[in-house]
């Protein structure tokens, strides 16, 4: 049985623009409005590229986790029965 905890939090900024090519955005222009073959567009093509990958991943994972994931409801303290405007406790289950 494989059992383990999934918490995942991701909060990387970055941004970066090419010395030569200040103008270049590898979202709208891609892999083909890379000029000279500019390592350093290629490297923002690169990051782009991982970034989708790794958001198209999280988002397989949670799928594929979902039917298999419980939701764990916090438990509610007990009180004592002396108390008059107490509430009864509610089951959880």
């Amino acid at each position: 049985m494989l059992q383990f905890t999934y918490k995942l939090k991701i909060t990387e900024r970055v941004k970066g623009k090419c010395s030569r090519h200040p103008r270049y955005n590898p979202e709208k222009d891609g892999r083909a409005g890379i000029r000279g073959a500019c390592s350093c567009c290629f490297s923002l093509y690169d990051l782009f590229q991982a970034r989708i990958a790794l958001d198209a991943a999280q988002r397989e994972f949670l799928r594929r986790a979902a039917p298999w994931s419980r939701v764990h409801l916090r438990r509610l303290v007990k009180r004592d029965p002396d108390e008059k405007d107490a509430a009864p406790p509610a089951k959880i289950g």
